[in-house]
């Protein structure tokens, strides 16, 4: 049924990505000065054309102001995207690590999160992204949203084995945290521990 497809929007209730948009992101938010994210999809087909990457707001500027102003910009590309694979990861991670390093306000601390409903494509070529941003002032925030096999976000939170790259070059720290949204929706003292951790 449509109405249980993860991105349906025009039910009585919010989807769990909209549920996880507000609720994770006003918890990060709450250290965000400006109140301005940089926010983008991926895993769609924009008219006919596939993108691993794209502005939420089809904007050339990806900021948008206040958590509700990207559960808007949401709401408006679910309707003009069809959502298709690959799902990759590294695009945006790259993205990230190249506007950090560009940045000149580089005392600033950067936290990614990501929305997914489970496995990538590109599992080596984000494990090495991920190794280049331990360096960096940035931490990532995966929350798994429905109730795909996450595994692969288990290996990238990298709490028992560090990361390794292509290279053989080793994380130098551990800067991603995985959080099943589900889990711990009905918990949000638990929740906010998660994500903040």
């Amino acid at each position: 049924r449509f109405g249980d497809f993860l991105h349906y929007i025009d039910g009585p209730t919010p989807n769990q990505y909209e549920r996880a948009i507000y609720t994770c992101g006003h918890m990060i938010a709450y250290y965000d000065y400006d109140q301005l994210f940089p926010a983008f999809g991926f895993g769609a087909n924009i008219n006919g054309d596939s993108t691993p990457l794209f502005n939420l707001n089809f904007q050339k500027d990806p900021d948008i102001k206040f958590i509700q102003g990207v559960i808007d910009a949401y709401h408006k590309a679910v309707h003009k995207i069809v959502f298709s694979g690959p799902t990759l990861f590294a695009p945006i991670i790259h993205k990230i690590n190249k506007m950090i390093k560009t940045d000149i306000n580089n005392f600033k601390y950067n936290v990614l999160m990501i929305l997914t409903n489970g496995k990538i494509d590109d599992i080596n070529e984000t494990i090495d992204e991920l190794v280049e941003s331990s360096f960096l002032p940035l931490s990532v925030v995966i929350i798994g949203v429905g109730h795909a096999d996450f595994s692969q976000m288990k290996v990238l939170d990298a709490d028992i084995n560090p990361l390794i790259n292509s290279k053989g070059e080793k994380a130098c720290r551990d800067l991603v945290q995985f959080v099943p949204f589900l889990k711990y929706e009905r918990n949000p003292e638990k929740l906010s521990a998660e994500v903040n951790r």
